[in-house]
């Protein structure tokens, strides 16, 4: 590699790590990208799941961000009420974890007591309405409705696959398919888009 206006060539050892949160394969199509800088930059690929496709790390995200920001502001917030844990996970995070850091340092500056509410949350959060799974109206549901809904999203999340819906909702494949056998699923044979484990 020779320096900018030099004559020698000096050996290098260089290895370059991107980041983008945009499809590079799409843009290079779209001609937004240089082809052979894309092909130089991907020859190792690591995609990042969005916070919206991985909800079941909030909780984990939530305390570390408590732990930083308790040390960093002298407070001591034992963790969220149940209310703000719901709208946490409700919330489509646009911003990824950086939005879910901002809304906890938020919240552990103004929270005066030692668990955080609705009210320490920020004002776009606390007047979100509460909605359906499915992007409905709120309406009251039965806990059996409930948890129907909530297998229903963790399996689609999951794109089907039942082992690793089972261990994001803590229980067994075999609890799994008695659920859904009692939903009116039927367990013997893959739907299309279903990943059997």
């Amino acid at each position: 590699m020779r320096r900018l206006g030099s004559t020698l060539s000096e050996p290098t050892d260089v290895q370059v790590i991107s980041a983008t949160n945009e499809d590079l394969a799409t843009a290079v199509r779209g001609r937004r990208f240089r082809e052979d800088l894309f092909y130089r930059l991907s020859s190792i690929q690591i995609r990042i799941p969005s916070l919206a496709e991985r909800l079941e790390d909030i909780p984990l995200l939530v305390q570390f961000l408590l732990h930083k920001y308790n040390a960093a502001y002298g407070k001591h917030i034992a963790g969220l009420t149940r209310r703000a844990q719901t709208v946490l996970l409700q919330h489509s995070w646009p911003g990824n974890v950086r939005e879910l850091e901002n809304v906890i340092s938020s919240a552990c500056i103004t929270t005066a007591g030692d668990f955080v509410d609705l009210g320490d949350l920020p004002e776009h959060l606390q007047h979100r309405g509460p909605r359906g799974l499915n992007g409905d109206e709120w309406r009251p549901l039965s806990l059996e409705e409930v948890r129907k809904m909530h297998i229903q999203r963790v399996l689609e999340m999951c794109q089907g696959n039942r082992l690793r819906a089972a261990q994001i909702l803590g229980i067994g494949r075999t609890s799994l398919y008695r659920y859904l056998k009692r939903d009116g699923y039927d367990t013997n044979k893959t739907k299309p888009g279903n990943v059997e484990a």
